[in-house]
């Protein structure tokens, strides 16, 4: 009988059987629908009802609903660099931020907290103009040991100054012209910044805390129209512990529709306010989701969160990122500052450093000895265990860092990407640490535990139980030695 059976009605017979696609290498033809989704599908996206082999009217629903979650959990990931800025835009209005050229200074450890993943030994000092409401703003800065950015509301980067910049430290000017605003006709001596977006964000580092109130005066944000006769640099002190983290729930969409509703729609994310236009995000028209999309957007905040901490943890996209192969330190900034590649747009890359930190610029990812700045980082101990703020840890730094500068290992909390919250007020030890012991060949023992251990204060950070916790390890100014990879950093072990 097996004879008598064509092959295409034995393919069909497999295909229906197996849930596979045997028809689909032979050119113009085309492998059946199965009559309802099989198990391996089922166990993806749930049970979808169909009827004579076609979705009935709930599965039509149902196959929309998963549409529409699929999409909200990529829209999660695509807005984290603008909710990022947010974030810190929100906290310099809380310190007292009201005019578009007000520059917020955070200094002390309790505003500091609340940055992600911050340095304690720089000072920040922020402004975040809006150039639609300002005009043309003229950058004029003077020199010191300042590495400054100005950066897009996406945290592209569109100009250093400072140390990094085309002065290398000395005085210089640009000029921050947004969207849509005609560059003037006198723009001699300016560095011309033509803006994406509305919102510019600016900052720097004083690079040397002692110097800040030296320093901040020469750094000035003023309209172009006011040049002939520049005011003085107006500089709040932040003193408001506020948490710049990304919102969690139906606040992320808050601020995702506040970004839409402001910023000009770029060619390269068209497709994406489509998307969030179906889901009910759209711009000139207010938010106000029914309680399905309200339920729709938490869940998928929540999905959308933990497939952006698993891109932090184990960044597949780059197989091997390790600082050198006999060691668990990574280099923690992957992403292009630009953002773009030859035939795409970076999207994984950039959730996973907007989503842990906040600014990156090419003097981050320095390829230049005595120049910029390296980020190392790491999740794990010796034995590839998370690390544990109620367990004590110890890393030991070898003799002669590779920098010119300084070195720094700062220490956040796993949840927040912020700076620990603890007793002593301290997640950080530098080789400018005023207490810092050192061993007799010149390396440093740093202790990561609840309890300090005894006279070894000046070199402990106090974790939290219940907690997880990781490091950076910072490189101010890295010499040859790091780019050689002739320097060695142990893992972090496991203490008594």
């Amino acid at each position: 009988m097996a004879g008598l059976v064509s092959p295409n009605v034995i393919a069909f017979i497999l295909v229906a059987f197996l849930g596979g696609n045997a028809l689909a290498e032979e050119p113009g033809k085309l492998a059946p629908l199965p009559d309802k989704l099989p198990p391996s599908l089922e166990a993806r996206v749930g049970n979808v009802e169909f009827g004579k082999g076609l979705p009935t009217p709930k599965g039509i629903e149902q196959l929309f609903e998963i549409q529409d979650f699929q999409r909200a959990t990529q829209l999660y990931q695509w807005a984290i660099p603008a909710i990022g800025v947010l974030g810190w835009q929100r906290a310099s209005i809380a310190n007292g931020k009201t005019e578009e050229t007000d520059w917020v200074i955070y200094d002390d450890y309790v505003p500091r907290q609340g940055i992600l993943t911050p340095n304690t030994q720089v000072s920040y000092v922020m402004a975040f103009p809006d150039t639609e409401k300002s005009g043309p703003l003229v950058l004029d800065y003077g020199p010191g040991k300042i590495a400054g950015i100005v950066m897009d509301y996406w945290q592209r980067p569109q100009f250093d100054f400072g140390l990094t910049g085309p002065e290398k430290g000395a005085p210089g000017k640009a000029l921050i012209v947004g969207p849509g605003q005609k560059v003037p006709d006198d723009v001699a001596g300016y560095h011309v910044i033509q803006m994406p977006t509305r919102v510019a964000f600016v900052g720097y580092r004083v690079l040397d805390r002692s110097e800040k109130d030296k320093l901040t005066p020469l750094i000035k944000l003023y309209p172009y129209s006011e040049r002939n006769d520049p005011p003085s640099a107006k500089v709040i002190a932040a003193t408001k512990d506020y948490l710049q983290s990304a919102p969690r729930g139906l606040s992320y969409w808050e601020a995702v529709n506040e970004l839409i509703q402001r910023e000009p729609v770029e060619d390269r994310d068209r497709f994406f306010y489509a998307m969030l236009r179906d889901l009910g995000i759209e711009k000139g028209k207010p938010f106000k989701p029914d309680e399905r999309q309200k339920k729709l957007f938490e869940d998928a905040a929540l999905l959308g969160e933990y497939i952006s901490k698993a891109l932090v943890y184990e960044k597949r996209f780059i197989p091997d990122n390790r600082y050198r192969p006999d060691a668990r330190w990574e280099f923690a900034l992957v992403v292009t500052p630009s953002q773009r590649e030859a035939n795409y747009d970076q999207l994984d890359p950039r959730t996973q450093w907007f989503y842990e930190a906040i600014a990156a610029s090419y003097a981050m990812i320095t390829k230049t000895p005595g120049v910029g700045s390296i980020y190392l980082e790491t999740y794990y101990d010796k034995d590839g265990d998370w690390l544990d703020g109620g367990k004590s840890y110890q890393l030991r730094v070898p003799a002669n860092p590779p920098m010119q500068q300084f070195w720094a290992v700062s220490v956040y909390d796993i949840d927040t990407r912020t700076l620990l919250r603890n007793e002593i007020q301290k997640a950080e030890i530098s080789s400018n640490s005023q207490e810092l012991q050192t061993n007799a060949d010149g390396s440093v023992d740093i202790y990561f535990a609840p309890q300090a251990p005894g006279g070894k204060e000046g070199n402990w950070v106090q974790t939290t139980p219940g907690k997880f916790w990781f490091p950076y390890f910072r490189l101010y100014a890295p010499t040859q030695a790091y780019f050689d990879r002739g320097w060695p950093l142990p893992d972090i072990e496991k203490g008594n």
